[in-house]
C-alpha cells in the first residue's frame, strides 16, 4: 500500500467534535489532491463527517446555502 499521508490528515479532521465548515473545506481539498486508492478512501469519510458535522458544516456538506442567524 502506498504512503497515504493525505488520508491520515483527513482522518485527523474527523478526530474531534464537532466537524466544522473549515474541516469540511479542508477534507474537500484533501480529496481533490489525493489520487487513486487514497482518494477513494478519503471519499468514504464524507458519511462519517456528516454525522459529526455542526449545523453550518452539515448545510455545506448537503449543498445547501446557510446563513447563520437566519430565521
Amino acid at each position: 500500500m502506498s504512503d497515504m499521508k493525505l488520508l491520515a490528515e483527513a482522518k485527523t479532521l474527523l478526530s474531534h467534535h464537532p466537524f466544522t465548515l473549515a474541516d469540511a473545506r479542508a477534507l474537500e481539498a484533501l480529496e481533490e489532491a489525493a489520487v487513486g486508492e487514497e482518494g477513494l478512501c478519503i471519499a468514504e469519510l464524507w458519511e462519517l463527517a456528516l454525522g459529526q458535522a455542526d449545523e453550518e458544516a452539515r448545510h455545506y456538506l448537503q449543498g445547501e446555502d446557510y446563513l447563520q442567524g437566519e430565521d
